[in-house]
């Protein structure tokens, strides 16, 4: 039957190439939509884990590092300091606001920090150097055509491009790394001076600990000896952020995959039926010559998982083509289709989708009359 399914894969091949091609394309929908739900979770999970911290130490309560508010006591940081195994706390805070030019506004996520925490990898320019100097994320650069020594307004009060940094986003927002001279500078001269209530002086402790120290040690005890405190590892973090984004956009993403993979049936299974359908002859001449209705199945069966994996390969290609265009069109979106689970789990849904789309047909050849083999055109 394998042979059979070849001599028809290989008798109009143009009408085969125009098959994988379609079921090309639906593969290629399916991964790029794989690829932005994944690339959302890797964006939050690279937020906390490119920090550089040990430990991270947050206001009781809150788990997260982006997109929740934390604020630490003033005496934490020396607390923690105190702590034996403890090298430095690095004190960051963050908080969001609304950067807005030429009529357009959109949502950006400062970040403060001291030493430790900043951007991780800085693609031009150099890091602050003065208040009044900042690191945007090439998203925010790219989308307001900003270059280094551009102004940076945000709510009145002026700042200048240092740097670019790559991969310096989550939850659709674009990350702006300032010092914490930038930030007092910030918010007593801007105009949303008057809320200083909104905004923390420390939000997060990044631990920095001795070598050969295990960190689930220090962690009890800095949770023991620091008052209103709670310390993760940085993976506990970015799972928790990751966690939030699931939660958040989880159901959407979801929902899209899941529209992705109904039209993958459907595609298939049209496919299918418009090919068997346009090969009633030749399956009615097959029929003539004693070939059982298990056969003339097989047939279609294999034949179908050969549109399938011939056509794998051309709809990653195709769906890395588009999701490379999507990150060059709009950097803040990252659009991963190189992954192992993400391939593995879309190859073996094509093969669910090529058994179910080679069931429609069945019908129509079991009904095929031997004799429309011999009728004339």
């Amino acid at each position: 039957m394998f042979r059979l399914a070849l001599r028809q894969f290989q008798f109009d091949l143009l009408r085969s190439s125009l098959t994988m091609a379609a079921i090309a394309a639906v593969i290629a929908v399916i991964l790029v939509l794989r690829g932005f739900e994944t690339g959302l979770y890797e964006q939050s999970r690279a937020a906390v884990l490119d920090r550089g911290a040990d430990l991270f130490v947050a206001q009781t309560g809150v788990t997260n590092f982006v997109a929740v508010r934390s604020s630490l006591h003033q005496l934490a940081r020396r607390e923690v300091e105190a702590i034996e195994g403890v090298v430095e706390a690095h004190p960051v805070t963050s908080f969001s606001v609304i950067y807005q030019n030429g009529g357009q506004k959109v949502p950006v996520y400062i970040l403060v920090y001291d030493i430790r925490g900043g951007p991780a990898n800085l693609l031009a320019g150099h890091m602050p150097a003065t208040a009044r100097e900042v690191v945007v994320d090439r998203s925010l650069a790219h989308k307001f055509d900003l270059a280094l020594g551009d102004p940076l307004v945000i709510s009145a009060f002026e700042f200048r491009v240092s740097g670019v940094a790559a991969d310096s986003a989550a939850f659709f927002m674009p990350f702006v790394f300032i010092t914490y001279d930038g930030m007092l500078d910030f918010v007593m001269k801007s105009d949303i001076a008057p809320d200083l209530s909104a905004f923390p002086l420390v939000s997060h402790l990044l631990v920095e600990l001795e070598p050969d120290v295990k960190a689930d040690d220090v962690a009890v005890v800095i949770e023991s000896v620091v008052d209103n405190v709670d310390v993760y590892l940085p993976k506990q973090m970015a799972l928790q952020d990751v966690q939030m984004g699931q939660g958040l956009f989880g159901p959407v993403m979801g929902l899209l995959v899941s529209v992705a993979y109904v039209v993958g049936l459907l595609v298939v299974g049209l496919i299918v039926y418009a090919d068997v359908r346009g090969r009633m002859r030749m399956f009615g001449v097959l029929k003539a010559l004693g070939f059982r209705l298990s056969h003339l199945t097989s047939s279609v069966m294999i034949q179908t998982l050969m549109y399938l994996v011939a056509a794998f390969p051309l709809g990653t290609l195709l769906g890395w083509i588009v999701a490379t265009l999507i990150e060059f069109v709009a950097p803040l979106y990252r659009v991963p289709i190189v992954d192992a689970d993400g391939l593995a789990q879309t190859f073996f849904a094509g093969i669910f989708f090529a058994v179910l789309g080679g069931m429609v047909p069945l019908r129509l050849i079991a009904t095929i009359d031997p004799i429309v083999a011999f009728r004339g055109n």
